[in-house]
Protein backbone atom coordinates (compact mmCIF):
# COMPACT_ATOMS: atom_id res chain seq x y z
CA UNK A 1 0.00 0.00 0.00
CA UNK A 2 1.28 3.25 -1.21
CA UNK A 3 2.17 5.96 1.47
CA UNK A 4 0.06 9.40 0.62
CA UNK A 5 1.65 12.38 0.38
CA UNK A 6 0.60 15.56 1.35
CA UNK A 7 -0.13 18.14 -1.46
CA UNK A 8 0.91 21.77 -0.42
CA UNK A 9 -1.91 24.34 -0.87
CA UNK A 10 -0.85 27.46 -2.45
CA UNK A 11 -0.83 30.40 -0.27
CA UNK A 12 -2.54 32.46 -2.91
CA UNK A 13 -5.93 30.25 -2.44
CA UNK A 14 -5.70 30.35 1.58
CA UNK A 15 -5.32 34.25 1.07
CA UNK A 16 -8.57 33.99 -1.10
CA UNK A 17 -10.69 32.05 1.12
CA UNK A 18 -9.97 34.08 4.01
CA UNK A 19 -10.94 37.61 2.38
CA UNK A 20 -14.16 35.64 1.28
CA UNK A 21 -14.46 34.48 4.77
CA UNK A 22 -14.10 38.07 5.92
CA UNK A 23 -16.24 39.60 3.26
CA UNK A 24 -19.27 37.37 4.31
CA UNK A 25 -19.06 38.20 8.17
CA UNK A 26 -18.83 41.47 7.22
CA UNK A 27 -21.76 41.89 4.54
CA UNK A 28 -23.96 40.03 7.30
CA UNK A 29 -22.67 42.52 9.88
CA UNK A 30 -23.71 45.41 8.17
CA UNK A 31 -27.03 43.72 6.68
CA UNK A 32 -27.80 43.62 10.62
CA UNK A 33 -27.08 47.00 11.43
CA UNK A 34 -28.90 48.10 8.50
CA UNK A 35 -32.12 46.14 9.77
CA UNK A 36 -31.38 47.68 13.49
CA UNK A 37 -30.60 51.27 11.93
CA UNK A 38 -33.82 50.95 9.79
CA UNK A 39 -35.83 50.00 12.83
CA UNK A 40 -34.26 52.89 15.10
CA UNK A 41 -35.89 55.46 11.91
CA UNK A 42 -38.60 54.39 11.41
CA UNK A 43 -39.58 54.37 15.07
CA UNK A 44 -38.63 58.03 15.31
CA UNK A 45 -40.38 58.80 12.25
CA UNK A 46 -43.47 57.43 14.29
CA UNK A 47 -43.19 60.07 17.14
CA UNK A 48 -42.04 59.15 21.60
CA UNK A 49 -44.46 56.87 22.79
CA UNK A 50 -45.06 55.23 26.24
CA UNK A 51 -46.15 51.82 27.33
CA UNK A 52 -49.77 51.03 28.57
CA UNK A 53 -48.63 49.70 31.41
CA UNK A 54 -47.09 52.78 32.87
CA UNK A 55 -50.56 55.10 32.12
CA UNK A 56 -53.43 55.29 34.18
CA UNK A 57 -56.77 56.29 32.15
CA UNK A 58 -60.16 57.94 33.33
CA UNK A 59 -63.71 57.21 31.07
CA UNK A 60 -65.72 60.54 31.22
CA UNK A 61 -69.33 59.96 32.74
CA UNK A 62 -72.47 62.01 32.92
CA UNK A 63 -75.25 62.39 35.68
CA UNK A 64 -75.05 63.56 39.43
CA UNK A 65 -71.51 65.06 40.05
CA UNK A 66 -71.18 65.00 44.01
CA UNK A 67 -68.73 67.57 45.47
CA UNK A 68 -67.30 65.46 48.22
CA UNK A 69 -63.93 66.42 49.98
CA UNK A 70 -61.60 63.58 51.69
CA UNK A 71 -59.68 63.47 54.20
CA UNK A 72 -57.90 61.56 57.08
CA UNK A 73 -58.81 61.92 60.75
CA UNK A 74 -58.52 61.04 63.98
CA UNK A 75 -61.30 60.24 66.58
CA UNK A 76 -61.57 62.44 69.78
CA UNK A 77 -63.57 62.55 72.83
CA UNK A 78 -66.05 65.48 73.24
CA UNK A 79 -65.10 65.88 76.82
CA UNK A 80 -62.02 65.10 78.68
CA UNK A 81 -60.07 67.09 81.02
CA UNK A 82 -56.34 67.47 82.35
CA UNK A 83 -55.93 66.54 86.04
CA UNK A 84 -52.93 68.84 87.64
CA UNK A 85 -51.23 68.69 90.72
CA UNK A 86 -52.59 71.51 92.76
CA UNK A 87 -49.70 71.12 95.08
CA UNK A 88 -46.06 69.89 95.14
CA UNK A 89 -45.16 66.78 96.19
CA UNK A 90 -43.31 63.07 95.50
CA UNK A 91 -45.51 60.49 94.05
CA UNK A 92 -45.71 57.75 96.28
CA UNK A 93 -48.51 55.18 94.51
CA UNK A 94 -50.00 55.00 91.34
CA UNK A 95 -53.46 53.71 91.31
CA UNK A 96 -54.69 54.12 87.89
CA UNK A 97 -52.83 53.17 84.38
CA UNK A 98 -53.86 54.30 80.63
CA UNK A 99 -57.43 52.54 80.32
CA UNK A 100 -58.48 52.64 83.90
CA UNK A 101 -62.09 53.44 84.76
CA UNK A 102 -62.85 56.16 86.92
CA UNK A 103 -65.50 57.93 88.19
CA UNK A 104 -64.92 61.61 89.51
CA UNK A 105 -63.95 60.96 93.22
CA UNK A 106 -61.33 57.61 92.38
CA UNK A 107 -57.89 59.02 93.48
CA UNK A 108 -55.43 58.55 90.78
CA UNK A 109 -52.73 58.70 92.90
CA UNK A 110 -50.93 59.31 96.43
CA UNK A 111 -48.18 62.34 97.21
CA UNK A 112 -46.17 63.03 99.88
CA UNK A 113 -45.73 66.42 101.72
CA UNK A 114 -44.62 66.56 105.04
CA UNK A 115 -44.50 70.45 105.31
CA UNK A 116 -47.90 70.41 104.08
CA UNK A 117 -48.97 67.79 107.25
CA UNK A 118 -47.16 70.49 109.13
CA UNK A 119 -48.87 73.51 108.33
CA UNK A 120 -52.26 71.84 108.89
CA UNK A 121 -51.54 70.48 112.07
CA UNK A 122 -50.37 74.26 113.02
CA UNK A 123 -53.53 75.42 111.13
CA UNK A 124 -55.21 73.76 113.35
CA UNK A 125 -53.47 74.46 116.29
CA UNK A 126 -53.82 78.34 115.69
CA UNK A 127 -57.79 78.34 115.31
CA UNK A 128 -58.01 75.58 118.48
CA UNK A 129 -56.27 79.08 120.10
CA UNK A 130 -58.60 81.70 118.36
CA UNK A 131 -61.91 80.13 119.53
CA UNK A 132 -60.12 80.03 123.01
CA UNK A 133 -59.60 83.36 122.89
CA UNK A 134 -62.70 84.56 121.71
CA UNK A 135 -64.56 82.33 124.17
CA UNK A 136 -62.58 84.00 127.16
CA UNK A 137 -62.69 87.73 125.90
CA UNK A 138 -66.63 87.09 125.61
CA UNK A 139 -66.83 85.69 129.05
CA UNK A 140 -64.66 88.91 130.46
CA UNK A 141 -67.03 91.48 128.53
CA UNK A 142 -70.16 89.75 129.69
CA UNK A 143 -69.44 89.96 133.33
CA UNK A 144 -68.13 93.15 133.08
CA UNK A 145 -71.38 93.78 130.97
CA UNK A 146 -73.49 92.40 133.99
CA UNK A 147 -71.54 94.58 136.56
CA UNK A 148 -72.66 97.47 134.79
CA UNK A 149 -76.53 96.61 134.46
CA UNK A 150 -75.97 95.56 138.25
CA UNK A 151 -74.86 99.06 138.84
CA UNK A 152 -77.71 100.92 136.78
CA UNK A 153 -80.16 98.95 138.52
CA UNK A 154 -78.91 100.33 141.65
CA UNK A 155 -78.83 103.58 140.76
CA UNK A 156 -82.20 103.63 139.09
CA UNK A 157 -83.04 102.26 142.28
CA UNK A 158 -82.21 105.27 144.07
CA UNK A 159 -83.27 107.82 141.44
CA UNK A 160 -86.88 106.64 141.52
CA UNK A 161 -86.44 107.22 145.51
CA UNK A 162 -85.20 110.04 145.60
CA UNK A 163 -88.22 110.85 142.82
CA UNK A 164 -90.90 109.58 145.12
CA UNK A 165 -89.36 112.09 148.44
CA UNK A 166 -89.15 114.68 146.16
CA UNK A 167 -92.86 115.10 145.52
CA UNK A 168 -93.97 114.18 149.01
CA UNK A 169 -91.71 116.97 150.39
CA UNK A 170 -93.12 118.98 147.69
CA UNK A 171 -96.43 118.75 149.63
CA UNK A 172 -95.05 118.76 153.03
CA UNK A 173 -93.02 122.40 151.93
CA UNK A 174 -96.24 123.59 150.98
CA UNK A 175 -97.84 122.83 154.57
CA UNK A 176 -95.18 124.01 155.97
CA UNK A 177 -94.18 121.13 157.81
CA UNK A 178 -90.54 121.27 156.07
CA UNK A 179 -87.91 124.34 155.47
CA UNK A 180 -87.71 125.40 152.06
CA UNK A 181 -83.87 124.16 152.36
CA UNK A 182 -85.18 120.67 152.68
CA UNK A 183 -87.25 120.41 150.05
CA UNK A 184 -84.69 121.46 147.79
CA UNK A 185 -81.77 119.53 148.63
CA UNK A 186 -83.77 116.08 148.16
CA UNK A 187 -85.39 117.61 144.89
CA UNK A 188 -81.52 118.21 143.77
CA UNK A 189 -80.18 114.63 145.02
CA UNK A 190 -83.47 113.56 142.83
CA UNK A 191 -82.12 115.11 140.23
CA UNK A 192 -78.63 113.87 140.63
CA UNK A 193 -79.37 110.64 140.49
CA UNK A 194 -81.75 110.64 136.98
CA UNK A 195 -78.86 112.45 135.72
CA UNK A 196 -76.40 109.66 136.89
CA UNK A 197 -78.95 107.05 135.74
CA UNK A 198 -78.89 108.78 132.16
CA UNK A 199 -74.77 108.67 132.08
CA UNK A 200 -74.67 105.11 132.95
CA UNK A 201 -77.15 104.24 130.19
CA UNK A 202 -75.20 106.18 127.73
CA UNK A 203 -71.64 104.39 128.94
CA UNK A 204 -73.71 100.93 128.80
CA UNK A 205 -74.48 101.85 125.40
CA UNK A 206 -70.79 103.16 124.49
CA UNK A 207 -69.61 99.55 126.40
CA UNK A 208 -72.41 97.73 124.28
CA UNK A 209 -70.34 98.80 121.07
CA UNK A 210 -67.14 98.38 122.41
CA UNK A 211 -67.92 94.99 122.95
CA UNK A 212 -69.42 94.33 119.64
CA UNK A 213 -66.38 95.48 118.19
CA UNK A 214 -63.73 93.44 120.42
CA UNK A 215 -65.85 90.43 119.51
CA UNK A 216 -65.98 91.27 115.70
CA UNK A 217 -62.14 91.74 115.97
CA UNK A 218 -61.90 88.14 117.96
CA UNK A 219 -64.23 86.86 115.33
CA UNK A 220 -62.37 88.11 112.29
CA UNK A 221 -59.08 86.22 113.96
CA UNK A 222 -60.87 82.59 114.72
CA UNK A 223 -62.64 82.94 110.56
CA UNK A 224 -59.15 83.77 109.25
CA UNK A 225 -57.35 81.29 111.47
CA UNK A 226 -60.59 78.76 110.31
CA UNK A 227 -59.79 79.83 106.41
CA UNK A 228 -55.93 79.06 107.05
CA UNK A 229 -57.03 75.58 108.58
CA UNK A 230 -59.56 74.86 105.31
CA UNK A 231 -56.61 75.83 102.57
CA UNK A 232 -54.35 73.58 104.71
CA UNK A 233 -56.53 70.57 104.66
CA UNK A 234 -57.33 71.04 100.79
CA UNK A 235 -53.78 70.63 100.41
CA UNK A 236 -53.43 67.55 102.45
CA UNK A 237 -56.94 66.43 100.43
CA UNK A 238 -54.94 67.39 97.40
CA UNK A 239 -52.26 64.33 98.31
CA UNK A 240 -54.68 62.68 96.63
CA UNK A 241 -55.53 64.09 93.53
CA UNK A 242 -59.06 62.56 92.14
CA UNK A 243 -60.43 61.99 88.37
CA UNK A 244 -63.04 64.65 88.48
CA UNK A 245 -65.09 63.12 86.50
CA UNK A 246 -66.69 59.65 84.64
CA UNK A 247 -64.39 58.18 82.29
CA UNK A 248 -61.50 56.68 81.12
CA UNK A 249 -57.97 56.89 81.75
CA UNK A 250 -55.98 58.06 77.98
CA UNK A 251 -52.75 59.01 79.58
CA UNK A 252 -51.18 59.13 82.72
CA UNK A 253 -47.75 61.04 82.91
CA UNK A 254 -45.99 60.56 86.39
CA UNK A 255 -44.40 57.89 87.60
CA UNK A 256 -43.54 56.34 90.92
CA UNK A 257 -41.17 58.17 92.47
CA UNK A 258 -41.06 61.30 90.59
CA UNK A 259 -41.60 64.80 92.08
CA UNK A 260 -44.72 67.62 90.94
CA UNK A 261 -44.50 71.05 91.55
CA UNK A 262 -48.07 72.54 91.38
CA UNK A 263 -49.22 73.19 88.12
CA UNK A 264 -47.73 69.43 86.31
CA UNK A 265 -50.15 67.33 84.86
CA UNK A 266 -50.74 64.34 86.04
CA UNK A 267 -53.12 62.37 83.83
CA UNK A 268 -56.06 62.76 80.68
CA UNK A 269 -59.20 61.48 81.07
CA UNK A 270 -62.30 60.79 78.35
CA UNK A 271 -65.55 59.78 78.38
CA UNK A 272 -64.80 57.11 75.93
CA UNK A 273 -68.13 56.97 74.73
CA UNK A 274 -68.93 60.10 72.94
CA UNK A 275 -66.63 60.60 70.21
CA UNK A 276 -66.07 62.64 67.83
CA UNK A 277 -64.02 63.13 64.41
CA UNK A 278 -61.75 65.66 63.36
CA UNK A 279 -60.43 66.17 60.04
CA UNK A 280 -57.57 67.97 58.72
CA UNK A 281 -58.63 69.69 55.10
CA UNK A 282 -56.65 72.37 53.63
CA UNK A 283 -57.85 75.74 53.76
CA UNK A 284 -59.67 76.18 50.11
CA UNK A 285 -61.09 73.15 51.03
CA UNK A 286 -62.56 74.34 54.18
CA UNK A 287 -64.13 77.35 52.39
CA UNK A 288 -66.35 75.16 50.89
CA UNK A 289 -67.56 73.61 54.35
CA UNK A 290 -70.15 74.52 55.98
CA UNK A 291 -71.92 73.45 59.65
CA UNK A 292 -74.95 70.50 58.77
CA UNK A 293 -72.93 68.74 55.79
CA UNK A 294 -72.89 65.23 55.58
CA UNK A 295 -69.97 63.35 56.35
CA UNK A 296 -69.40 59.67 56.00
CA UNK A 297 -66.47 58.36 58.38
CA UNK A 298 -64.36 55.01 57.66
CA UNK A 299 -63.42 52.87 60.84
CA UNK A 300 -60.49 50.61 60.26
CA UNK A 301 -62.29 47.78 62.00
CA UNK A 302 -64.20 45.00 60.33
CA UNK A 303 -67.46 45.81 63.11
CA UNK A 304 -69.37 48.63 61.37
CA UNK A 305 -66.23 50.25 59.37
CA UNK A 306 -68.53 53.20 58.46
CA UNK A 307 -70.32 55.51 60.49
CA UNK A 308 -72.81 58.76 59.42
CA UNK A 309 -72.19 62.31 60.89
CA UNK A 310 -72.18 65.91 60.35
CA UNK A 311 -70.12 68.60 60.55
CA UNK A 312 -70.34 70.10 64.29
CA UNK A 313 -67.56 72.70 63.95
CA UNK A 314 -65.23 74.39 61.63
CA UNK A 315 -62.11 75.88 63.47
CA UNK A 316 -61.44 79.51 62.45
CA UNK A 317 -57.71 79.28 62.58
CA UNK A 318 -55.16 77.16 60.82
CA UNK A 319 -53.26 74.60 62.37
CA UNK A 320 -49.78 73.22 60.68
CA UNK A 321 -51.27 74.07 57.15
CA UNK A 322 -54.81 73.04 58.03
CA UNK A 323 -57.98 73.12 59.10
CA UNK A 324 -59.61 71.42 61.62
CA UNK A 325 -63.20 69.71 61.02
CA UNK A 326 -65.03 68.58 63.80
CA UNK A 327 -67.59 66.38 62.92
CA UNK A 328 -70.49 64.64 65.17
CA UNK A 329 -71.33 61.29 64.48
CA UNK A 330 -74.37 59.51 64.82
CA UNK A 331 -75.60 56.65 66.17
CA UNK A 332 -74.28 53.80 68.68
CA UNK A 333 -70.39 53.50 68.03
CA UNK A 334 -68.98 50.55 68.00
CA UNK A 335 -67.05 48.76 70.44
CA UNK A 336 -63.38 48.89 68.50
CA UNK A 337 -63.70 52.49 68.09
CA UNK A 338 -61.50 55.02 70.87
CA UNK A 339 -59.78 57.91 71.14
CA UNK A 340 -56.74 58.39 68.58
CA UNK A 341 -58.42 56.05 65.85
CA UNK A 342 -57.70 56.98 62.77
CA UNK A 343 -60.09 57.14 60.69
CA UNK A 344 -61.56 58.44 57.44
CA UNK A 345 -63.85 60.96 55.71
CA UNK A 346 -65.96 61.88 53.10
CA UNK A 347 -67.61 65.59 53.26
CA UNK A 348 -70.38 66.50 51.18
CA UNK A 349 -70.23 69.56 50.39
CA UNK A 350 -72.69 69.58 47.25
CA UNK A 351 -74.02 67.97 44.19
CA UNK A 352 -74.57 69.03 40.12
CA UNK A 353 -77.45 67.21 38.04
CA UNK A 354 -76.52 66.13 34.23
CA UNK A 355 -72.63 66.98 34.69
CA UNK A 356 -69.88 65.28 32.64
CA UNK A 357 -67.03 64.41 34.69
CA UNK A 358 -63.93 62.42 35.11
CA UNK A 359 -61.25 61.24 37.82
CA UNK A 360 -58.71 64.27 37.95
CA UNK A 361 -55.80 64.08 36.14
CA UNK A 362 -52.29 65.47 36.94
CA UNK A 363 -52.37 69.42 37.10
CA UNK A 364 -56.26 70.07 36.39
CA UNK A 365 -57.40 72.58 38.72
CA UNK A 366 -60.73 73.31 39.38
CA UNK A 367 -62.97 76.68 37.05
CA UNK A 368 -59.57 77.02 35.15
CA UNK A 369 -58.98 75.87 31.25
CA UNK A 370 -56.74 73.32 30.96
CA UNK A 371 -55.41 70.37 28.43
CA UNK A 372 -56.20 66.40 28.40
CA UNK A 373 -54.95 63.80 25.86
CA UNK A 374 -57.57 61.75 24.53
CA UNK A 375 -57.14 58.17 23.91
CA UNK A 376 -59.45 57.65 21.01
CA UNK A 377 -60.85 53.23 20.43
CA UNK A 378 -58.31 51.59 19.32
CA UNK A 379 -55.59 52.77 22.21
CA UNK A 380 -52.68 53.36 19.28
CA UNK A 381 -52.52 56.82 19.96
CA UNK A 382 -53.66 60.07 22.77
CA UNK A 383 -54.06 63.77 21.37
CA UNK A 384 -54.16 66.53 22.77
CA UNK A 385 -57.43 68.32 23.70
CA UNK A 386 -58.25 71.73 25.26
CA UNK A 387 -61.12 71.29 28.10
CA UNK A 388 -62.26 73.76 30.31
CA UNK A 389 -62.60 72.43 33.88
CA UNK A 390 -65.41 73.45 36.35
CA UNK A 391 -66.19 72.11 40.27
CA UNK A 392 -63.77 69.75 41.53
CA UNK A 393 -63.94 67.24 44.32
CA UNK A 394 -61.52 65.06 46.41
CA UNK A 395 -61.28 62.60 42.91
CA UNK A 396 -63.07 63.87 40.43
CA UNK A 397 -63.59 67.30 38.04
CA UNK A 398 -66.53 68.69 36.24
CA UNK A 399 -65.93 69.02 32.61
CA UNK A 400 -67.77 72.32 31.22
CA UNK A 401 -66.53 71.71 27.54
CA UNK A 402 -64.12 69.66 25.18
CA UNK A 403 -64.89 65.92 26.11
CA UNK A 404 -67.79 63.91 25.97
CA UNK A 405 -69.39 60.85 27.68
CA UNK A 406 -67.32 57.85 27.92
CA UNK A 407 -64.29 59.30 25.97
CA UNK A 408 -61.33 58.02 27.67
CA UNK A 409 -58.44 60.31 29.16
CA UNK A 410 -54.61 59.96 30.40
CA UNK A 411 -55.05 60.65 34.45
CA UNK A 412 -51.11 60.42 34.32
CA UNK A 413 -48.39 63.43 34.16
CA UNK A 414 -48.24 64.63 30.61
CA UNK A 415 -46.16 67.69 31.32
CA UNK A 416 -43.49 66.38 28.55
CA UNK A 417 -46.18 65.07 25.76
CA UNK A 418 -46.09 67.10 22.63
CA UNK A 419 -49.39 67.18 20.42
CA UNK A 420 -49.67 63.57 20.40
CA UNK A 421 -48.37 60.49 21.77
CA UNK A 422 -48.24 56.93 20.53
CA UNK A 423 -49.13 54.39 22.79
CA UNK A 424 -47.14 51.19 22.80
CA UNK A 425 -49.00 47.65 24.38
Amino acid sequence: MSEMTDVPIPLELIRQRRIRRWLIVGGIIQIILFVALLLVWKDLHRGPSVSTKDLSLGSVKQGEFLIRIRSTGILKPQIERWVTSNVQGTVQTLLVHPGSTVQAESVLLQLSNPELVTRLQKAQFSLTQAVTQETALRAKLEDQMYALEGQIATEEAAANIAKMRARADESLWKEKVISRLQYETDLTTARNDAELVASLEQRQAAYRRSVAAQLQGQQSLVASAQTALTAAQADVSDLEPRAGMDGEVQTVSVQAGQSLHAGEDIARIADADRLEAVFAVSPEEASEISLGQTVKVWLPIPEEPVLHGTVRRISPEVFHGTVPITVRLHGKLPSGARPQLSVKGVIRVGKVDHALYVATPVGAQEESNGVVYVVPPGGHRAVRKAVRFGFASSRDIQILAGLSAGEMVVLSDTAHWGPTMRIRP
